[in-house]
């Protein structure tokens, strides 16, 4: 798996401390660079001065120009680079981390920086906030998925060390802030390679696999129901999914025992397809690789155990992740099948491309027979969703106005972000089934919003339950420079702050 390829201090040091080959300088746009800049001498001030005024650097946001320290420097780096941040009054969250992934992806120029950035706090953020954002964008603009590239002498590297300046008030704050976004991107970096690995080297039992080793973890017990307990226990849904492919399915459950034992978990559930040819109901050629992708909301699940973990977040938590691959084949299921679940309701599978929603079932059942405080659920759902809402957050629905509020809070703060959907009476007379309670899919209309009403039927009464579709954030992201190419890890930062949030409420509370 992808190690954790930049190391990051806090640092209140004097400016003739500073050791590194590079020294980086935001600028905002304009050349107004910030007050910090007077830490570094007199010399440097007129070096950009004269650059700005040269027209050799404008301060737009992203763009750079290094120079050579000025004569008679007394700083020990050698280069500084000037690094535009854009407008001042348009700094937010999102584009520190933009900054912060391309100071990552500066490997090229050299193997350690000081980042002198962003000393003035932009409107709203709290002290230590600018160095937490630029901190998690380096660490998750450093990410690459080069398993499979056999020239690694040709991929260039990301910075291996970086020191982010602050003042000495400031320096407990950030570096506790930089511990936690690094366990952060830990779980990241892990979902991120479960969904890039290809559907040959992931199968089902790969992934069960992974599970087992996930038990070597502080504080995690993991379960896995093979094909044949599922068959014991009554969990038809992801049998049915998986029976056309010769890779058996399964369901994992990862348990995080952070808090009380009378405590109940959050239950976090993720639909994990390692790969969906669509089955009967075959997808078009175009872009049926990426169907590899569809397990992302599994890896989340993945990734924040793991985050968990490592930061010791005194909370329970269980991820249940169902497991399977859908191929056609002489044994695979048929529209129009009908499958019995449990909790006594029936479902008409009109198209077996609609398999998610199958598996997720048996998952959403399993969470709530352990009496869960809360249920939320990640998958790769619907096309639907992309259509909606783009690649640039995730749509949520659910049962509980509290939960799902809880969610959009976390999910601004963290950057993992959500956006809600209306689950009315009369979206559910969508799915309603001439032949059983339900069928799997209803009209092209509203696509997104019948497969979450399709889930409803299986979340126990009086559970706290939100849905998210991460179809179009899970995978495809573009203009993100701490999101590259592939998976996105969407899921780890989201449920960790909500967690989080979560665990600063209970405090609250007693």
């Amino acid at each position: 798996m992808t190690e954790l390829a930049i190391t990051i201090q806090a640092s209140s040091e004097r400016a003739s401390a500073w050791s590194a080959e590079l020294l980086i300088i935001g600028v905002y746009e304009g050349g107004q660079a910030q007050s910090g800049l007077t830490r570094c001498g007199a010399g440097v001030a007129a070096q950009l001065e004269s650059a700005v005024q040269s027209g050799w650097f404008k301060g737009k946001s992203g763009e750079t120009l290094i120079l050579p320290k000025p004569p008679r420097s007394a700083l020990l780096c050698e280069r500084i680079l000037y690094l535009g941040l854009g407008k001042a009054d348009k700094i937010t969250a999102e584009s520190l981390r933009a900054v912060g992934a391309r100071i990552a992806q500066m490997g090229g120029q050299a193997k350690s920086a000081v980042a002198l950035l962003s000393l003035e706090r932009p409107s709203g953020m709290v002290r230590g906030e600018c160095g937490e954002h630029l901190a998690q964008g380096a660490l998750l603009g450093a990410y690459a998925y080069n398993d499979y590239k056999s020239k690694k002498e040709e991929i260039d590297p990301p910075l291996a060390q970086l020191t982010l300046v602050c003042a000495a008030a400031d320096e407990a704050l950030l570096s506790e802030a930089i511990a936690r976004q690094t366990a952060i991107a830990g779980g990241v970096y892990l979902t991120r390679d479960l969904g890039n690995t290809p559907g040959n080297a992931l199968r089902p039992a790969d992934l069960m696999a992974r599970a087992e080793q996930m038990a070597k973890l502080k504080k995690v017990k993991t379960t896995i129901l093979d094909a044949a307990e599922l068959k014991k226990r009554g969990y038809p849904g992801i049998l049915a999914v998986g029976q056309g492919s010769d890779n058996a399915p399964g369901l994992i459950v990862m348990e995080y025992n952070g808090g009380g034992k009378k405590q109940p978990p959050v239950a976090v559930v993720g639909k994990a397809v390692t790969f969906d040819t669509g089955g009967i109901s075959l997808k078009p050629g175009a872009k049926m690789e990426e169907m590899k992708f569809d397990m992302c909301g599994g890896a989340a699940v993945f990734g924040l155990i793991q985050t968990l973990s490592e930061l010791k977040l005194p909370i329970n938590v269980v991820g249940v992740v169902p497991v399977a691959e859908n191929m056609p084949s002489g044994s695979a299921q048929r529209p129009g099948d009908v499958i019995s679940y449990p909790n006594g309701v029936t479902v008409e599978v009109i198209n077996t491309d609609a398999e998610g929603r199958l598996i997720l079932a048996d998952a959403l059942n399993y969470a709530s027979d352990m009496k869960p405080r809360a249920i939320v659920d990640f998958a790769t759902l619907t096309g639907a969703c992309v259509v909606a809402l783009g690649h640039q957050c995730a749509g949520l629905m659910g049962s509980d106005d509290d939960l799902q509020s809880a969610l959009e809070s976390a999910g601004q703060v963290s950057g993992d972000r959500v956006w809600r959907l209306p689950m009315f009476a009369e979206y559910h007379e969508q799915i309603k089934s001439k032949v059983a309670d339900i069928q799997n899919v209803g009209d092209r209309a509203a696509g997104t919003i019948t497969a979450a009403c399709f889930l409803s039927n299986f979340i126990g009464e009086e559970i706290p339950w939100a849905h998210v579709d991460i179809a179009g954030a899970a995978w495809a992201v573009p203009s993100k420079p701490h999101i590259p190419h592939g998976a996105s890890g969407i899921g780890v930062r989201l449920m960790t702050q909500y967690l989080m949030d979560c665990v600063a409420a209970d405090g609250k509370k007693g």
